[in-house]
């Protein structure tokens, strides 16, 4: 079957990536946006389309959306942020580059418009990155374009990894709060899936939540993985007065620690509210928490 041209934005990361290899082993082309002096890694054995580009640049992006049916944008600075890059902001990246990228491709025509956000309830934290993201999703479902907004619960790789304070390797954990709020936390693979089944899709829906098939809390995953590597892990809590003041004090000078604090918050004060249906509606048979388990502890 013939797509329209797929321009995705955000494939040098872990869940671009991942999306660019499923459309190379679906043999759908595709062109990759990638920053200029950024490394575009196995993009070109993959068959895409290298074009230079950066969404916080109008300029650079006409050349890119020409003649693209469908954007895919997982594109966030929150990453690189925190690992110490100082060139970006999540104003810049998340709100006015959205803004740019948007404008540009409903100038270029561009028919569907698929978008990585997150769940609603980490979307309720009103942080600068959430905000960012709402605001992005508001200017899609105003635009001309057909948006499909995707919105995945927290990552297992990262909030049940060393990002997210589950540290293996030195045999520590820094859970957020209480650590009793039962989270459905996702493969990053099977979000990649069904993005590139939602992209490919004839009607795709507008929006789709998507959340792991088991439900397990931090306290939950500590238990886990010390019976899986049959050793104590020190364990710490971040009050939850912490992360309220973090989130408030860091919010002018450290945006995207502000926004960690609050999407934490927002997590540890409630369970994830929807079940895996979004995954199973699409064929997708997700990853368990308890497998992401199993696998990080053998290798730690």
């Amino acid at each position: 079957m013939d797509h329209p041209t797929i321009l995705l934005c955000g494939a040098t990361g872990a869940l671009g990536g991942a999306i660019a290899r499923r459309f190379h082993a679906r043999g759908v082309p595709f062109r990759a946006l990638v920053r200029p002096a950024t490394d575009p890694g196995q993009l070109p054995d993959l068959g895409a389309d290298v074009v230079r580009g950066d969404i916080r640049d109008p300029a650079s992006l006409a050349a890119a959306v020409t003649g693209v049916g469908t954007v895919v944008s997982t594109v966030n600075a929150i990453g690189r942020l925190l690992g110490g890059a100082h060139d970006i902001s999540i104003r810049d990246v998340d709100d006015r580059g959205y803004a740019n990228l948007i404008a540009a491709a409903e100038a270029a025509g561009v028919e569907r418009f698929v978008y990585v956000s997150m769940l609603g309830d980490h979307a309720a934290a009103h942080t600068p990155f959430t905000d960012a993201k709402a605001a992005t999703e508001r200017r899609l479902r105003a635009s001309a374009i057909r948006e499909v907004i995707i919105r995945p619960d927290a990552f297992q790789e990262v909030w049940l990894g060393p990002a997210g304070g589950f540290d293996l390797a030195a045999g520590t954990v820094r859970i957020y709060g209480k650590g009793t709020a039962r989270r459905r936390h996702v493969a990053i693979d099977d979000v990649a899936e069904a993005v590139v089944r939602l992209t490919l899709a004839d009607d795709p829906p507008r929006t789709a939540d998507l959340a792991g098939p088991e439900a397990m809390s931090a306290v939950e995953a500590v238990d886990a993985f010390q019976r899986r590597l049959s050793r104590p892990l020190r364990t710490t809590h971040v009050p939850r007065v912490a992360m309220r003041v973090g989130k408030t004090l860091m919010r002018p000078v450290k945006p995207e620690v502000a926004s960690i604090m609050g999407m934490a918050l927002a997590s540890d004060l409630a369970d994830t509210p929807i079940g895996d249906e979004g995954f199973r509606s699409l064929g997708i048979d997700p990853r368990p928490s308890s497998a992401w388990i199993e696998a990080a502890a053998t290798t730690a």
